[in-house]
C-alpha cells in the first residue's frame, strides 16, 4: 500500500512538472521529450509495484488520459482533411498565369511521384530491419474487426459513395477523394465567377484557420498523453518496447538517407552535381533540421533557390509554396509506410505486394494538402493505416520519440522541395 501511495505521488509530481514548465520559452518538443522520459521511468516504477486495488486505479487513470488523448487526435482527422485539402486546391496557382498550369503539372506530378517512391523505400527498409518485430499489441490498442482484403475491395472502399457515411465509418481516403473533388469543383467555379466564390473562399480559409488552432490545442496535450501511454507500454511490455523504438529510429534515418540518395540521382539526371548542390543547399537543410518546420524554412528555401541556384522568381516562390502543402517525402511517404510495416509485424500479418502498392498510392493521395498543418506526419499515417483497416492508435508507440525523428523528416521534406524546384526549372526553361 505504501508503494502504491508513492506511485500516486510520483504521478501527481510528473503531471505538475509537465504543467509547470509550460511556457512560451519552453518548446513543445522539450515537454514531449520530458513526458517520454517521465513515462518510461514511471512505467518501470509501476512494474515493480505488486498488484493491488490502488495500482488498478492508477492504470485506469493512465488509460483514461492516454486513450482520451488518442480520441482527441482521432477527432482532428476528418476536419483537417476536409479543410486542408480544399484550402490547398483553392490556393494553388498563385504565380504567373501564363506558366501556372505547366508549373502546377510538373510540381505536383514530381512531388507525388517522389512520395510514392519514398513510401516504397520506407517499406523496404522497415521490412529488412525488422521494424516492429518482438513487439506485442498493447491492450489499449483496438484491432479492427476486418483485415485488409485486397486491391479491388480497397479501391472500391475508397470511392466516396456517401461522404457522410464515410466520415462516420472513418473511411479517411474516401474523404480525401471527396475533398479533392470538392476543391477542384470550387476552383473551376472560382475561375468562372470569382465574386460568387469569394464568400466560400473566405469561409474555407477561416475554417481552416480554426481547425489548425484546434489542432494546436490538442497537440499541446501531447506531453500528458505521452506520459500516460509510455507508462502503460512499459508496464505492458517492459524493455522490449524500448529496443523496438531504437530500431524504429535507426530504420527511419536509414530510409531517409536513401530518399536523399534518390534526390541526388534525380539531380544528376538533370545535370546537377550533387556535391555542388549540397554546398549551396546546406543552409535551408540545416534550418529545417534544427527548427523542424518546413513552413518556417520557406523564406530560406526561396532565397537559396533564387540567389544560389539562380532559378526564376516564379519557380523560387511557386514550387516551395506547393511543396509545403503537397507530397512531403518523409512525412507523407517514409513515415506512414514505416508504420504500416511496424503494424503488420505487431499484428503478425504478412506484407504483401498488394499492400505495398496500396501504400504507395494511398500515401501520395493522402499527402494532398496535409503537409504544413500541425501533426502532418501523424495525420498522413492515420489516413494510411485506417485506409488499410489497420489500428491507427499504433502511432502512440512512436509519438514519444517524434522530436528525434522529425528533425530528419523535415530536412528530407525540404530537400525534396529543393530537388523538385530544380527539376521544374529545368523542364520549364524557355529554351526547352
Amino acid at each position: 500500500m505504501i508503494i502504491s501511495m508513492v506511485d500516486i505521488l510520483v504521478f501527481i509530481f510528473s503531471l505538475g512538472l509537465l504543467h509547470g514548465i509550460k511556457s512560451p520559452a519552453v518548446q513543445l518538443s522539450v515537454r514531449v521529450l520530458l513526458g517520454l522520459g517521465l513515462g518510461i521511468g514511471y512505467g518501470f516504477l509501476l512494474k515493480l509495484t505488486p498488484a493491488n486495488s490502488l495500482l488498478d486505479i492508477i492504470k485506469s487513470i493512465l488509460y483514461l488520459i492516454g486513450n482520451g488523448y488518442l480520441a482527441l487526435l482521432k477527432m482532428l482527422v476528418i476536419p483537417l482533411i476536409l479543410t486542408s485539402i480544399i484550402h490547398a486546391i483553392l490556393n494553388l496557382g498563385v504565380g504567373e498565369e501564363r506558366s501556372i498550369k505547366t508549373l502546377s503539372f510538373y510540381t505536383c506530378g514530381i512531388l507525388l511521384a517522389m512520395t510514392s517512391v519514398s513510401s516504397l523505400i520506407g517499406i523496404s527498409v522497415g521490412h529488412l530491419l525488422g521494424v516492429g518485430s518482438g513487439l506485442s499489441l498493447p491492450e489499449f490498442i483496438q484491432v479492427p474487426k476486418h483485415a485488409y482484403t485486397g486491391v479491388i475491395d480497397t479501391l472500391m472502399g475508397m470511392l466516396p459513395a456517401n461522404p457522410v457515411s464515410a466520415m462516420s465509418q472513418e473511411n479517411t481516403i474516401a474523404i480525401v477523394i471527396f475533398a479533392a473533388l470538392l476543391g477542384v469543383a470550387a476552383r473551376t467555379l472560382d475561375h468562372k465567377d470569382h465574386d460568387k466564390m469569394k464568400v466560400f473562399r473566405e469561409f474555407v480559409a477561416s475554417l481552416f484557420a480554426i481547425v489548425k488552432r484546434l489542432a494546436n490545442l490538442v497537440l499541446s496535450l501531447t506531453p500528458y498523453g505521452i506520459l500516460a501511454l509510455m507508462s502503460l507500454l512499459l508496464l505492458d511490455q517492459g524493455t522490449a518496447m524500448l529496443s523496438g523504438m531504437i530500431r524504429f529510429i535507426l530504420a527511419m534515418y536509414a530510409a531517409m538517407v536513401l530518399v536523399m540518395g534518390m534526390h541526388s540521382l534525380l539531380l544528376m539526371l538533370f545535370g546537377v552535381n550533387p556535391v555542388a548542390y549540397f554546398k549551396k543547399a546546406y543552409i535551408p537543410l540545416l534550418v529545417a533540421f534544427t527548427t523542424r518546420s518546413s513552413f518556417g524554412t520557406l523564406p530560406v528555401t526561396e532565397e537559396t533557390l533564387r540567389d544560389k541556384f539562380r532559378t526564376s522568381q516564379t519557380t523560387a516562390t511557386f514550387v516551395p509554396s506547393i511543396g509545403a502543402t503537397i507530397g512531403m517525402n518523409a512525412c507523407a511517404g517514409v513515415f506512414p509506410a514505416m508504420l504500416v510495416v511496424m503494424t503488420l509485424a505487431v499484428l503478425h500479418q504478412p506484407l504483401t505486394l498488394n499492400i505495398i502498392l496500396m501504400v504507395m498510392f494511398i500515401n501520395a493521395l493522402a499527402s494532398l494538402g496535409i503537409s504544413g498543418i500541425p501533426g502532418t506526419a501523424y495525420i498522413a499515417a492515420t489516413v494510411t493505416l485506417t485506409s488499410l483497416n489497420l489500428p491507427y492508435a499504433i502511432v502512440a508507440l512512436v509519438q514519444g520519440i517524434d522530436p528525434v525523428v522529425d528533425m530528419g523528416r523535415t530536412a528530407v521534406n525540404v530537400n525534396g522541395v529543393l530537388t523538385t524546384s530544380l527539376m521544374v526549372e529545368n523542364l520549364t526553361r524557355p529554351d526547352k
